[in-house]
């Protein structure tokens, strides 16, 4: 009798909360959350879809910050030479508690979760119908940058998203603890994320000024703040650097082939870049989504359009068509403009009239046709690799059952990840040289051959020099089994 009242309390306190929006804001939520965590866990991770850079490289500088090596990694080095990234430290108390490659996929999940739930709260404090604001979560959800940041591995600066929210929700509620929360969370993310502010602080200060003749305390401790945290931001790359220049500028170049070369050559090849289909559609899939609207609040949208504007020039055609998780940044900024303008079209009288005539279907098809244009521009990214694991890749861990714990490894790049959190684990050197020269890593401490590790294994189907390479470990490894091209190799007595 006791378990039927309660069962019949349960139900009766369900079907209350779900007569309310905040039900559904964080049901939707937390749905996304299980469906991204799903694929990247289950369907990407399991099925060697991810890297060891980045994800192998993140877990190792958690998994080395608790041996008391701050966020290092025999790949990369001190991760803060390579970018300005202390919010990583929030993650060291998860990964000890959970030590697994995975952990860093859940927690992003998560947190673009968190950054929908924001989403809803903005449009909220708006003054969007419950049901508009649920719709605008639900279009964050669709999004293709929200995608593109979440199919490619972890990288920190997924943390920047909720943070550039937050901080917004602080300036629209004058809730100035709110303010500095997001803020301060934002400046440590990455670099990336100090420029963006930056360009909005003064873009606000130049606006501010311009409309009111005087300036705002909240633009000028945006601006100051992010000048400040991108000089701390050269300073520790330098120190991390050994001594050497800050490789955290070393990007700039890789990123652009053409800096530094003459005008006759750089110009052409800019121009080609910036007018070639990769920059359409990177075009595309930060505007056409929210309808170009967020180009009428340009308060809002330029730091947006500048982090664009750095994709689309970037000789790195993964910027491009893979959006990955370079547009990170963006996303608050392109959000909150489109919520800021939206209610100014709907009240134009000549908008009203037509959506009196259209008995409302335009607001539906309009959705509809952003739905449709977010599901196309998804479709030609990283989904494609999504995958169920198949007996290839149960050859692999198969493979990977037979070394045992503590061993020291070469692995490549895909299998990185599955063995970075048990063993010592170092990429082979011939790989790890090759994206250096793309990636602006330009020391490290690699495996095979540089480093003699106990074992080695290699998957002969992915696509590196493995097969050249084979004939550098006859004379010192022995083959120990040999499963669908997955060899592993023991260092002989």
């Amino acid at each position: 009798m006791a378990i039927r009242t309660l069962c019949l309390n349960t139900l009766s306190l369900i079907s209350k909360w779900a007569k309310k929006p905040l039900f559904w804001a964080i049901t939707i939520a937390l749905v996304f959350a299980g469906v991204m965590i799903f694929i990247t866990v289950h369907l990407m991770h399991d099925s060697y879809q991810t890297y060891g850079f980045d994800l192998g490289v993140f877990t190792q500088d958690l998994k080395y910050t608790l041996q008391g090596k701050l966020l290092y990694s025999p790949a990369g080095e001190a991760q803060l030479a390579h970018h300005f990234s202390p919010v990583l430290l929030i993650l060291v108390p998860v990964y000890w508690l959970f030590p697994h490659a995975q952990t860093l996929l859940v927690v992003q999940g998560l947190i673009l979760a968190f950054s929908g739930y924001l989403i809803y709260v903005l449009a909220e404090e708006y003054k969007f119908s419950p049901r508009a604001s649920l719709i605008l979560e639900g279009l964050f959800f669709l999004n293709p940058l929200v995608w593109g940041v979440a199919l490619f591995d972890f990288h920190e600066v997924v943390f920047a998203i909720p943070a550039l929210l937050i901080m917004l929700l602080g300036i629209k509620r004058k809730q100035w603890v709110l303010f500095g929360l997001g803020l301060f969370i934002a400046l440590i993310s990455k670099e990336d994320v100090i420029l963006a502010l930056g360009i909005f602080g003064a873009i606000l200060l130049i606006f501010d000024y311009w409309q009111h003749r005087k300036v705002e305390k909240t633009s000028v401790i945006i601006f100051c703040s992010a000048i400040l945290a991108y000089g701390l931001a050269i300073v520790v790359s330098h120190f991390s650097s050994a001594g050497e220049s800050p490789r955290m500028l070393s990007y700039f170049t890789n990123r652009y082939a053409y800096v530094g070369l003459p005008l006759s050559e750089g110009v052409p090849q800019a121009l080609k870049t910036i007018f070639s289909m990769n920059s359409l559609f990177l075009l595309g899939a930060y505007l056409a989504p929210l309808a170009f609207l967020p180009l009428l609040s340009p308060k809002l949208v330029i730091p947006a359009l500048a982090i664009m504007l750095s994709g689309i020039l970037s000789t790195n055609t993964n910027q491009h068509t893979m959006l990955m998780q370079y547009p990170a940044p963006a996303i608050p900024f392109l959000f909150v403009a489109f919520m800021e303008v939206l209610p100014k079209i709907q009240e134009n009288q000549q908008v009203q009239s037509f959506i009196k005539r259209t008995h409302n279907r335009a607001a539906t098809y309009s959705t509809i046709f952003i739905v449709l244009i977010s599901l196309t521009i998804i479709s030609e990214g990283r989904i494609q690799l999504v995958a169920f694991p198949d007996s290839h890749d149960a050859d692999i861990n198969q493979v990977i059952s037979l070394i045992p714990d503590n061993a020291t490894v070469t692995a490549s790049n895909t299998i990185f990840p599955h063995l970075c959190d048990r063993e010592d684990t170092y990429m082979f050197a011939w790989q790890g040289k090759s994206i250096a020269v793309a990636g602006g890593i330009t020391k490290g401490d690699w495996g095979h051959p540089d480093k003699e590790t106990e074992y080695v294994i290699i998957d002969s189907s992915e696509p590196i020099a493995n097969q050249t390479n084979k004939k550098l470990l006859v004379n010192k490894y022995n083959v120990i089994i040999d499963i669908d091209g997955v060899s592993l190799y023991q260092l002989k007595s």
